[in-house]
Order: structure tokens, then sequence, then C-alpha cells
């Protein structure tokens, strides 16, 4: 049962996604012949240097972000990986893999656990190969959240469950 809290904002949340979901959005197909129609060959050479200097200017990955991060606020690692719902060995090996991929719920769950703004959380899930999409309810939910202030990873994951989405961690009660 929910407190009349989570039921105003489960009302809120209502409307924030009639809002703010896109189901549709511009479709690869939209550019596929965007180069021909204006006459555009590629150039070679300058692909060839340009891929050259961002090879060799390439920013940080996830794990050395999110081992920054948590440097940076002054946080212990295990206060973070227990509020975001991740075991001892996976952070270890998020964090020994410099190239490790995450699902993009255990990035979610480490943007909330770190009480990062919609910015911050962007920046984190683009490292990973993902963004915060308004295509998608579930990106919705966690957005609305983040917007509110609210980084509880239950009552996330309640709405996301309630709606019928996957929830960010395998939703066991994490204090705050």
């Amino acid at each position: 049962m929910m407190s009349s809290e989570d039921e105003v904002l489960s009302r809120e949340l209502d409307i924030y996604i009639r809002k703010h979901l896109h189901p549709e959005g511009i479709k690869l197909r939209d550019f596929l012949n965007l180069g021909g129609q204006y006459g555009a060959a590629p150039n070679i050479g300058g692909a060839k240097w340009a891929l050259e200097f961002l090879l060799k200017n390439l920013e940080l990955t996830f794990s050395e972000r999110l081992v920054e991060i948590i440097e940076e606020k002054g946080r212990k690692p295990s206060e973070i990986y227990t509020k975001a719902g991740i075991t001892k060995t996976h952070f270890s090996k998020i964090r020994s893999d410099k190239d490790y991929h995450p699902t993009k719920e255990t990035a979610l769950a480490f943007a909330i656990a770190l009480h990062l703004d919609l910015r911050e959380t962007n920046d984190l899930l683009r490292r990973a190969g993902y963004s915060i999409s308004h295509s998608h309810e579930s990106d919705l939910i966690v957005e609305f959240y983040i917007k509110k202030g609210i980084y509880n990873i239950d009552r996330i994951n309640n709405q996301l469950d309630l709606r019928g989405h996957k929830t960010l961690t395998n939703w066991r009660k994490i204090k705050d």
C-alpha cells in the first residue's frame, strides 16, 4: 500500500509522463540519403585524422568516471554500491575493468545512489552508451524522480514495477 505522499507523487508522475512521452522520434531512415541530397562526399584523409585525434583524446569510461565521482563526492564505495543494490563482487568487477559495460538499469542505480542531477546522470549514462529518452516511459519515471530530488531507489523501483517496467535493482529494501 502506498503512502499518501507516494500517491500524490504517482499522480504527478502520470501527468509528467503524459506531457513528456514521445514514443515516435526521428528515424535513421530520415537521414540515410541526407549527404547525397546535398552533394556531400566523404573526406577520407580528414576522417582518418579525426579518428586518430579522437582515439588519442578519449574521455573517461563509465567505470573510470564512476570511481572519480565517488571520490569527488567523498563517499565510500561500499556505501554507494550498497545503495545502488550492487554486490561487492559486481562493484569490484566494474572498478577493475575500465571497459566494463553496465546495463542501463545499473548505470541509473549508481546515478540515483550518488544523487546525481539530470545533467550528471546523462553524462554518466552516455559513457556507458545510454541516454534518458522521452521515448521510454521508464526513463521518464527516473527523470521525474531526479528532477524532484527524490533519490530513493525503492520508491523509483515501486513506480517502475507498478507500471510494468524493469526495476533498477533486484528491488530489496535499501536505506536512504
